[in-house]
């Protein structure tokens, strides 16, 4: 049996696994190296924690977990599109609690040998507003007629003269048709490719950090790729930036308006019609407010905000004066934590915890995890101060003492009519978030830092990652990570190693680890700690923490060192268990969403190397199972409609040139997983999922079958009369999903090929 051009053989399993750089540091805490450089087999000898004795990990009776059909096989290779999902809702996670305030969808934007950028979409609300409410500042003729005798402009002026506002005016002028966000001048200056956004892009960069590394090169640079894309670029300077002279060329300057009435008014008539904005303004005491609230130091953004309270007062009944003075105060001179402070009532303590670990969720799934919050803290003892003052936690609470919207208030929180992606796709719902997207990443660290209440908050994250929603999982361990980022050695060693073993939720609490890590390693100062950690687990000899590892190879470590970790997980293939080949095929399934382009022929080479070698070919397979049913890409159909997922795998080899290495290691891994006897019915599975994508979609049959053909049945004549019996099976009587078209198209071509084959002995491969 031959191996496709690529594959390196993989060093013996008796071979001591080479550590990686960090694994020369001093001992981490957790589980110690042991003694034996040889890698061990599951239930082997465990090593010693100095932070949680080894003694208590469960031990699997012998050959319990082998890796080998069986139900967690099954299981791990029937969650369609999980890895994708997966990757999506951490940088939606992130977005929330790590503070990034634009609220939307991402994507990722490749480069042929880089890392992708990523790129934001922004909200749909705020493009209608400045469709309908915008009022040009002075010189806005003049401003609109030079700036786009290029496609790039660079806006500035002074503060709060709206120059967001302006800028999208600008990209609506130039017939824009999506509007995209970047983070940085970095990233700007990495993309070679825009085709992927389709038509009439509009790129935003909203006053990055580092504008001053800009120059007029770089965006002459661009001047090209943005002219085959039909795209326009517009960057914010703040008023302090300091920019390059050669950029001058580029700017246009915003002043600020004389007054913010007529943007007020515009504001409101967009929100509630023109008859009822003169209504509600003509109100006593509006005029004055708004002069009052409205003064010289305001915004263009505050007479936005006032007029979204105005409606929401206006639409309640009643213009209440001090209730809309009170909202536009969101913060009263305060910090996030005096705010907090000043809640006093443990109920609403407990609904700002919730806020901040899960807003931009479902409102549900936020109201259930603050009563689930609360209920820890019920008994005897006050556990918040405040709450000590005002008696224990009640031990019921009246539903209808407070309305969603009177919560909100006191919150400074809003629901929001959004579309998020779940376990069932895309699907509209009311999320609830802060308005203010400071507030995540300080409650939670003063919640964590101030109280006595570390050993409640850790057993609430818990239960939240031992959820079936895999949004809430996301997000709670992404909050233990923002937390890890205070005490990471508290959570290191107190946390991690009991999550790890745990007999119940081990898989779930590993994975939430991981995601926790993710964040950990964003800092500098804690990358060493972070590498020393996930080492020490690699080499600990239990499968608990070697499952451990290869989750946080692939989730954290594995974006910045792409080659120590694909060594690690290709070693820990070599490990005997069936947890740890389910983690090992997570893990590349996190690799390859971090940079489909440009890792997904790395990992893919690794999978080919451990099914080349005897003591790991079995977790090849399975892991090469996981990768064709975790990654799905979605792709755009026609306007107005739904984007079709297709597999990741098998869209990356359509786009590939035939006989190419992607091609030929896809070729032989299926025809490996297809010939192999373990995961037989796995494999089926896998490709009938591939083929029900497949059975209304015409490009998509094409695809697969040319890939089959070409590269399976072509190269390898003994997996074409299996591929044959799975479309024989495709279209049997007692089946729930029958695929006839599949069946039919894939099945006559096996057939040309077989035929072809006979004709030229030996001319199949």
């Amino acid at each position: 049996m031959s191996t496709p051009a690529g594959p390196t053989p993989a060093p013996s399993s008796a071979a001591a696994p080479s550590a990686p750089p960090a694994a020369q540091q001093a001992p981490p805490p957790g589980p110690a190296a042991p003694n034996s450089g040889n890698t061990p087999a599951a239930g082997g000898a465990d090593g010693q924690a100095a932070a949680a004795p080894q003694a208590d990990a469960a031990q699997p009776a012998p050959d319990a977990f082998n890796v080998g059909a069986g139900a967690s096989a099954s299981e791990a290779t029937t969650r369609t599109g999980q890895g994708s999902l997966r990757a999506g809702l951490l940088r939606e996670a992130w977005t929330h609690i790590g503070g990034d305030h634009v609220h939307g969808d991402k994507i990722v934007v490749h480069a042929a040998g880089e890392r992708g950028v990523v790129l934001r979409t922004l909200a749909a609300g705020m493009v209608e507003a400045v469709r309908y409410a915008f009022q040009p500042p002075a010189r806005w003729e003049d401003i609109q007629a030079d700036a786009w005798q290029r496609r790039s402009v660079v806006l500035r002026g002074p503060g709060g003269a709206g120059k967001t506002a302006a800028a999208v005016r600008l990209l609506l002028a130039a017939g824009v048709k999506a509007w995209y966000l970047l983070d940085s001048v970095a990233e700007l200056t990495r993309l070679t490719e825009l085709r992927q956004l389709g038509s009439g892009a509009g790129l935003l960069l909203d006053r990055p950090r580092d504008l001053g590394e800009l120059s007029g090169s770089q965006l002459a640079g661009l001047e090209d790729l943005l002219e085959r894309a039909d795209a326009r670029l517009v960057l914010i300077a703040g008023p302090d930036a300091e920019l390059d002279r050669t950029v001058g060329e580029y700017v246009q300057r915003v002043a600020r308006p004389d007054a913010l009435d007529t943007v007020l008014a515009a504001h409101l008539a967009h929100r509630l019609g023109e008859d009822d904005a003169e209504r509600a303004l003509a109100t006593a005491g509006v005029t004055d407010l708004a002069a009052e609230l409205l003064d010289d130091g305001a915004a263009c953004r505050d007479a936005a905000r006032l007029a979204e309270v105005l409606a929401h007062e206006y639409g309640a009944g009643a213009l209440d004066l001090d209730r809309i003075r009170t909202r536009m105060d969101q913060t009263g001179g305060e910090s996030p934590e005096e705010w907090f402070e000043g809640l006093g009532d443990t109920v609403l303590r407990t609904q700002a915890i919730a806020l901040a670990v899960l807003g931009g969720l479902p409102q549900e799934d936020v109201a259930l995890a603050a009563s689930s919050l609360l209920d820890r803290f019920r008994g005897e003892r006050g556990v918040l101060t405040t709450s000590v003052e005002q008696g224990p936690v009640p031990l019921r609470q009246d539903p209808f003492a407070r309305s969603r919207r009177l919560l909100a208030e006191k919150l400074r929180a809003r629901t929001v009519s959004a579309v998020t992606r779940g376990s069932y796709g895309r699907l509209p719902c009311t999320v609830a978030e802060y308005r203010s997207p400071g507030y995540p990443p300080r409650i939670i660290r003063h919640v964590w830092s101030e109280y006595h209440i570390q050993h409640e908050l850790v057993g609430w994250l818990a239960e939240l990652v031992d959820s079936p929603s895999q949004q809430v999982r996301s997000f709670a361990g992404t909050a233990l990570g923002l937390i890890a980022t205070e005490s990471f050695d508290h959570i290191a060693t107190q946390v991690f190693p009991g999550w790890i073993r745990d007999e119940d939720s081990g898989s779930l609490r590993r994975e939430a680890i991981a995601y926790a890590l993710r964040v950990c390693a964003r800092e500098p100062a804690l990358r060493p700690g972070v590498r020393a950690l996930v080492d020490g687990w690699y080499l600990s000899g239990t499968w608990q923490f070697q499952a451990a590892a290869a989750r946080a190879y692939g989730l954290c470590l594995g974006g910045a060192d792409l080659g120590t970790a694909v060594h690690a997980l290709t070693r820990l293939g070599t490990v005997d268990h069936i947890r740890v080949a389910v983690a090992i095929g997570d893990a590349c399934a996190d690799l390859v969403e971090e940079d489909v382009a440009g890792h997904a022929p790395v990992v893919l080479r690794a999978v080919a190397e451990m099914v080349h070698e005897p003591s790991s070919r079995a977790c090849g397979h399975l892991v090469f199972l996981i990768l064709a049913d975790a990654l799905v890409a979605e792709e755009p159909d026609a306007v107005g409609t739904p984007p079709r997922n297709r597999p990741t795998l098998l869209q990356l080899a359509a786009r590939s040139a035939p006989g190419s290495e992607l091609r030929r290691l896809l070729g032989y891994l299926w025809s490996e997983v297809i010939r192999g006897e373990l995961f037989a019915d796995q494999a089926a599975g896998v490709l009938e999922g591939w083929a029900a994508q497949a059975e209304t979609d015409p490009l998509l049959l094409d695809d697969l079958v040319r890939v089959l053909v070409e590269d399976v049945a072509e190269p390898y004549p003994r997996a074409a009369p299996l591929l044959q019996r799975y479309t024989s099976r495709w279209t049997e009587r007692d089946r729930f999903r029958p695929l006839p078209r599949s069946a039919a198209v894939l099945g006559s071509a096996l057939r040309r090929t077989a035929t072809a084959g006979s004709a030229h002995p030996g001319g199949a491969r």
